[in-house]
């Protein structure tokens, strides 16, 4: 068969792009190559954060400069306001905490910086190698990247992608400029405070939901996914039939556990939180228990024992039994996740007991019961200290729950099922939803607690 004579002028055009795409420009760190630029210049609100102490977040206009390669740009529908934000974007946090100076010597502080952990909007243009997402698509601009080629993306974990290592000072990219000439760069290649987030293909998961923003914003949350990760995923660990479940803080990711424990099939929820409030919501939302560590902070370990124990064979070995003389006789949680984290200043509602996390987090070690799971995804503030004779032989496994387990690519589209069909509420979490110009405001209820957690619609 004769073959068709090759189209010159479309071969003329990928050989033009290919040697284009050659000549490339890499960040100080040498991940984040430039292919041909795509035209995408525009003015966009973003709030901008420089320098310290309160104040330092402004909403500012900002050119966008051209993208290329794999960058991706999404019209922000709405964002989470995640509380381990706050303290960058308030200016409450000490300067320590969010310096941090590279190699190539730039300093956070210094640099014009948009805040935010994600997000969910709709695709309006895409870099020359993007393959994942196309223009029109609704995506989730999500907490941690899923490149499906890393190391651990090969080994089933998405949740510690190698992408993760490079959101450093040095590794950001200039997405825009400010009016005075001054580059603008991203919080992990993420800034989902602003009318426009500017990221990569491994930061955006494809949704086809037709949720309200403020729902998918909610769902697309790093808490809401640390939370269903842990619990749903199965990653780390997964909850067995009917198990006794313990959930030590129940903010945005607590709360979003609890109900992923509900989901996985636990018939005993045990929520514990010092914030009324937050204990009733998790009793709405799918728990069978509460406990204030601000009452039962002492016997906080042997009540989740004697709950573990309302039903059953009691101390009758040979049946199945297990009783409460210790943790050797099996009592306490078969599955453990600790959500309580440091506080980044003193609340307006009900204090816990140790606002450096490392008490909730000591303590959801040992409320597990032997054989148990314990998943941790606290940012607590210091050192844990445990029994030597418990860590070494208690028979418990502990998951450092970085994003929950959750790989992105594989259970954000299902954690957005289990939202359309009813099994996650999001409404119960999302309990304030504010515009982009009312952003500040709505952040200090987030610190503050005096609200479970809020969206920014933008």
């Amino acid at each position: 068969m004769k073959r068709k004579p090759v189209d010159s002028s479309r071969r003329g055009l990928l050989v033009k792009t290919a040697a284009a795409g050659a000549a490339i420009a890499t960040t100080a760190a040498g991940t984040f190559a430039q292919a041909p630029a795509v035209a995408t210049q525009r003015r966009f609100r973003a709030w901008v954060g420089r320098g310290v102490g309160q104040g330092r977040t402004t909403l500012q206009d900002v050119t966008l400069r051209p993208i290329s390669g794999r960058q991706v740009v999404v019209r922000t529908e709405a964002c989470n306001l995640c509380y381990s934000n706050a303290g960058a974007v308030l200016g409450l946090t000490a300067p320590a905490a969010i310096t941090g100076t590279s190699a190539a010597g730039r300093n956070l502080v210094d640099m014009a910086v948009i805040q935010g952990h994600g997000g969910v909007g709709t695709v309006e243009a895409v870099g020359l190698e993007v393959r994942r997402v196309q223009v029109g698509d609704r995506v989730c601009v999500v907490g941690t990247p899923q490149c499906g080629s890393c190391y651990q993306c090969l080994r089933g974990r998405g949740d510690v992608c190698q992408f993760l290592s490079r959101i450093g000072p040095a590794d950001l990219v200039a997405i825009g400029d400010l009016r005075d000439g001054s580059p603008v760069y991203e919080n992990s290649h993420i800034g989902g405070l602003a009318e426009l987030m500017v990221t990569w293909e491994e930061w955006v998961v494809p949704v086809f939901s037709k949720a309200s923003p403020a729902d998918l914003g909610m769902i697309c949350s790093c808490v809401a996914v640390a939370g269903l990760g842990a619990t749903v995923s199965g990653t780390l660990a997964r909850i067995p039939p009917s198990a006794t479940v313990a959930v030590v803080g129940c903010g945005p990711l607590g709360l979003s556990a609890v109900q992923g424990a509900r989901i996985a099939g636990a018939s005993r929820i045990i929520a514990i939180d010092p914030v009324k409030t937050r204990r009733d919501v998790a009793m709405h939302v799918g728990a069978t228990h509460t406990i204030d560590p601000n009452v039962d902070g002492d016997r906080l370990i042997d009540r989740v024992r004697e709950i573990s124990m309302e039903r059953g064979a009691g101390d009758r070995y040979w049946a199945g039994g297990r009783d409460t003389g210790g943790r050797r006789s099996g009592s306490g949680a078969d599955f453990v996740v600790e959500a309580a984290g440091a506080a980044t200043v003193t609340p307006r509602v009900e204090a816990g007991p140790d606002p450096t996390g490392v008490l909730p987090m000591q303590q959801a070690y040992q409320m597990c019961a032997t054989g148990g799971d314990v998943i941790t995804t606290g940012l607590a503030r210091g050192n844990i200290t445990l029994p030597g004779v418990l860590f070494a032989i208690g028979g418990i496994s502990h998951h450092g729950g970085q994003y929950g387990g959750a790989n992105a690519m594989r259970d954000i589209p299902r954690f957005v099922e289990l939202m359309e069909k009813g099994q996650f509420d999001v409404k119960s979490l999302a309990t304030r939803v504010v515009p982009l110009e009312r952003m500040l405001e709505a952040y200090e209820e987030v610190v503050y607690r005096t609200t479970i957690t809020a969206i920014m619609t933008a």
